[in-house]
């Protein structure tokens, strides 16, 4: 489909459908200049706005801030917002009701993949699911794409007749070519390779896993990715790992661009030509909560979300402390590199609990040299840990040895290594590095 055609049948149908995309873009190019003093104070303003609708009209905020001593008139500071409780995962499942605002919002519901265990749903306003939308297309923007433009959409698949309908409706209106995370094999690869040969495309967006593996199946197939001439790999969903980064852009010589974000509150964060991810302020509040090694827990509150406000909600990643400043001149935030869920924890046979990201150490140099494409860690019931590899083209037998006394030295049992075809996806289609077997 033409690009433009594309874009004005976009815009039609979100007009219809009562989210205000084109008035959310229109916000964020104003605000797009302005030195990053004047966006916390707007910032600030809409926090104070969203903190008096919440008292004033939903139950579980007004009754827990009640008890605190608060009023409808207590936000005077920031200080004042960062005493207020922290939202939980729990509380999403356990009072969704009470969460919702007593005045009426057109929305949908929005709901995680559970891939991490916990899948929970929010009823986002057409308003959130807007400023979602543009601040994406502001980040395309500064890599030369425009919405409307096609795309390679490699990402999950529903597995029901009605879902898959559901999905090829979305893939027209979006102008985009998908192809599916659970089925992305050789064959498919090859298959999808040469339909964007024939059918151009702008750039391509997926989970990090899975347009990395489009990207080693397709030079262990020999083919050119740089013959599909796009001008970006837009990345989201998971943890971009940096030797995924580096084989993404050297098979398709693009920039890589990793964004972050989730179900319950939309974009948080979109990298730069920089590689920097800049928090878009105008409709999100990102704050950290002190933690260990370089690393803090992350808060998040959408503030277009009326319908069911979600305000410092512990989603559950850490980030690392990095230098807020970018070298682009934005005055967007610069959030710090997603480390991971800081709930995720490998359990060992002593008793002993260490982060889930940690392992994913050992593959730094194994990506980077092509022996490993993919790996996954299975903890058993009875606390033996298997782990499974999907071997790179530099393979070499004696690497299941090597790797075994990697892992050992990093957790401190012994792990058995099992190279494998395949690594069965979660949720929607995502990879995860850690998994408990049933």
């Amino acid at each position: 489909m033409n690009s433009a055609v594309a874009r004005a049948l976009y815009h039609a149908l979100q007009l219809w459908r009562g989210e205000p995309v084109l008035a959310a873009m229109r916000d964020l190019r104003e605000s797009r200049a302005w030195p990053r003093e004047k966006l916390f104070m707007m910032q600030w303003e809409r926090q104070k706005a969203l903190y008096r609708h919440a008292f004033t009209t939903v139950p579980h905020y007004r009754d827990s801030w009640t008890k605190l001593g608060l009023t409808s008139a207590s936000m005077t500071s920031r200080e004042a917002w960062s005493r207020l409780p922290v939202l939980e995962k729990a509380d999403l499942h356990q009072k969704s009701a009470d969460l919702k605002s007593s005045r009426r919002y057109g929305g949908l519901a929005s709901s995680t993949s559970g891939s991490s265990g916990t899948p929970v749903a929010v009823f986002r306003s057409h308003k959130s699911w807007a400023y979602h939308h543009a601040n994406i297309f502001r980040g395309w923007e500064w890599f030369g794409i425009q919405v409307g433009d096609p795309y390679a959409y490699l990402w999950g698949l529903a597995l029901d007749s009605e879902g898959k309908r559901q999905a090829w409706m979305k893939d027209g209106v979006f102008n985009r070519r998908r192809c599916s995370a659970f089925s992305l094999d050789r064959d498919r690869a090859v298959a999808f390779f040469h339909e964007l040969r024939a059918h151009p495309v702008e750039f391509l967006y997926g989970y990090p896993s899975a347009v990395a593996q489009f990207a080693e199946e397709l030079a262990a197939a020999g083919l050119d990715g740089r013959e599909l001439r796009v001008k970006a790999a837009v990345t989201t969903a998971e943890v971009l790992k940096e030797h995924q980064r580096a084989r993404i852009g050297e098979v398709f010589g693009c920039p890589v661009v990793n964004s972050y974000g989730c179900a319950e509150v939309g974009i948080v964060g979109i990298e730069c030509e920089q590689g920097r991810l800049h928090i878009p302020i105008e409709s999100v509040v990102v704050e950290t909560l002190p933690g260990s090694d370089g690393y803090d827990e992350v808060l998040l509150t959408d503030l277009m979300n009326e319908a069911q406000p979600v305000i410092r909600y512990r989603i559950g990643d850490l980030v690392k402390r990095e230098e807020d400043t970018c070298p682009c001149g934005r005055g967007l935030p610069v959030l710090g590199q997603i480390l991971g869920r800081a709930g995720d924890t490998l359990e060992l046979p002593d008793g002993r609990k260490i982060n889930a990201n940690l392992p994913s150490y050992i593959f730094k140099k194994h990506g980077k040299a092509g022996t490993v494409r993919e790996y996954q860690f299975v903890q058993f019931r009875d606390g033996t840990i298997e782990l499974r590899i999907i071997r790179g083209p530099a393979w070499t037998n004696n690497l299941v040895h090597e790797i075994g006394v990697e892992a050992r030295e990093v957790l401190g049992v012994d792990v058995a290594v099992s190279p494998v075809d395949r690594i069965e996806r979660v949720g929607r289609g995502k990879h995860r590095d850690f998994v408990r077997a049933e």
